[in-house]
Formats: structure tokens, sequence, C-alpha cells
């Protein structure tokens, strides 16, 4: 069976903007120990009391943190990604749970005109129907783990794009596009969903790419190509459709966003790019 957060390394590294302050160093290290705790527990509903434990104290740590002066650059096990224009920050982790199955915790902080917002993510993806297609909110969340963000659209743009892992199951892995956009009025709010289609030219939310758990899909931001470029799946024949089979084939797609709208195009010539 996998093992929690079995991707990114136990520990806790971060950079600071300010100088520390050792009462809220050790409050950070010792957070983390609360999630090594939850690894290690004995059973998945002392896993979840953790898992919400730490997350009531990570909260507490940002709010402490009231001019954001804290870069927590490389939190480990937390992904932490900043926007490009400072207007927010982004923290996702995960949870696996006993039959290999993944529960993801997100918390958005945004930059209100100097005030800070702190939003939570419920993670809803289990029991949302049809994720691809539905337009979510904080409320309700298709959870994963963060590992780039760009703006889209220019420097003035408040549109931007989340690439994430999702751990799926003992048999699947998936990799998600997230298109999101921040708006700072009314309170500062996020919404999640764009204009995208597939391969199969669907109309979708965002992009889900679910693969073999014994395969690696590459899914990231082509600053040359200005494109999101993703290793393109397939199974063979007769596994033809079972994502448990899927996996690259050696050629790349690439998804490229414009005045709103994401393009798909097939076989993308990654050669001349530093991909």
């Amino acid at each position: 069976m996998k093992r929690l957060f079995a991707l990114i390394p136990l520990f806790i590294v971060f950079s600071v903007s300010a100088q520390v302050d050792p009462e809220i160093e050790h409050e950070i290290r010792q957070s983390v120990k609360i999630l090594e705790q939850a690894r290690n527990a004995e059973n998945d509903s002392l896993r979840i009391v953790l898992a919400n434990q730490f997350e009531d104290t990570f909260v507490k740590l940002l709010g402490n943190d009231e001019k954001l002066c804290y870069s927590f650059d490389s939190i480990q096990p937390v992904s932490v990604l900043k926007s490009p224009d400072n207007k927010f920050r982004i923290f996702t982790w995960g949870l696996q749970f006993s039959d290999g199955s993944y529960k993801y915790y997100g918390i958005v902080e945004i930059n209100v005109y100097g005030d800070v917002v702190i939003l939570h993510l419920d993670d809803q993806s289990e029991s949302t129907s049809n994720p691809a297609t539905a337009n979510m909110q904080p409320d309700n969340w298709y959870g994963a783990i963060y590992y780039e963000l760009v703006q889209l659209g220019g420097k003035k743009s408040n549109i931007y794009a989340l690439v994430g892992w999702d751990g799926g199951d003992l048999f699947v892995n998936r990799k998600v596009l997230e298109q999101v956009r921040v708006e700072l009025d009314n309170g500062g709010k996020i919404f999640f969903g764009g204009h995208f289609v597939d391969e199969k030219k669907r109309n979708c939310e965002r992009l889900i790419f679910e693969f073999t758990e014994r395969a690696v899909m590459s899914l990231r931001y082509d600053k040359k190509l200005k494109m999101f470029v993703a290793d393109h799946l397939t199974a063979p024949s007769e596994y033809k459709g079972n994502t448990k089979f899927m996996g690259p084939d050696g050629s790349f797609d690439g998804y490229m966003y414009d005045k709103g709208y994401w393009i798909y195009l097939p076989d993308v010539d990654v050669k001349a790019s530093r991909f």
C-alpha cells in the first residue's frame, strides 16, 4: 500500500523575509509533529482527528502572520504556492487511508487590500458525481496537492492555473489542471473552474488525468511554448479505456489559455523546448 505523503518527505524547512520569531518557529515544528502522528495512527478515525487538529493549529499560525512576512517557501509535507502578484497563497496536503484512498486539505490565504482572509478548502471530490464538469468553490473543492501555480492573461489578471497531484487509490493516480479566479472585492473569494476541452472535445471545468499507479505522468507549464504540456496517456488495445492500464506513450499534448478559453493541441513537439 502506498505510504501517507509518500511523495513528500516528512520534515519542515522554511525561509522568512523577516527575522524568525523563535516562538512561531517552535509552534510550526510542533504542528508538523501532529501530521507525523496522523501518518502513523492505528486507524482512519484517529488519522482524521489528528489531521483536523493540524489544520486548526496551522490556521492559527497563519493568523499570527498578519503582514504575510513569513514566506514559507518549502514547508513539507505541506505544499505552499504563492501567486506571482502576491495576491494569495494556497496550502495543500493529503491524508491517506488504510484502503489506499486519499483525503486532501487546503487553505487559501488572500491579501485583500492589506487585510488577510483565510478560506478553508473542503475536499468533495469523492462525493461529486462528475468532478470534471462540476463548478466548484471552497466548500466543494476537488482535492489535490498543488505543485505549480501560473498567472494567466497578464500581470493584471485575476485568473490563475493550478497543477496538482491526486493519489487516487491503490490502482490509479491522477493529475489535475485547474483554473481559479480570485476576487478581492466583497471580502475576498476564490472560484474553481474554467472553459476546458479535453482530447475527446468534451467541455470540462477542469482536466483530470487518470493513469496506472505504476506510471509517472508529466504535466507542467512550458514557458517557451507558453502552454501546459502533458504526457499523452494510452492503454494497450486489450485494455482500451481502462485507466488502471493507462500510461504515457511518448507523445505530448498541449493546453493553451487564450482569452478565457483553453485550446487543446495534440502531438505537441517539445524537442526545441526545455520541458
